[in-house]
């Protein structure tokens, strides 16, 4: 609809409003997923390898542990027949 009233430049600028949106979106929900994985490692409910944190207190293990899953989730849907 921007597109038709003002020119290709509306099209360009909702383009680039939304994979900013989906960007952040996807970050937020790998973040969340993580920090629940690194609480529940503090509350002694998941394993101790996942209380690790780097210099910036970031809990690196159950970041990477979740974008691993993410990735592995990804893999299995695109070759998925279904």
């Amino acid at each position: 609809v921007l597109e038709h009233i003002v020119g290709p430049w509306g099209a360009l600028l909702i383009s680039l409003g939304l994979a900013v949106s989906l960007l952040g979106a996807l970050l937020s929900w790998a973040l969340l997923c993580a920090e629940i994985l690194f609480a529940t490692a503090k509350d002694h409910t998941m394993p101790e390898f996942l209380r690790k944190e780097n210099a910036n207190h970031v809990p690196v293990n159950a970041l990477w542990l979740t974008n691993a899953m993410v990735q592995v989730f990804l893999i299995i849907t695109l070759f998925s027949a279904s």
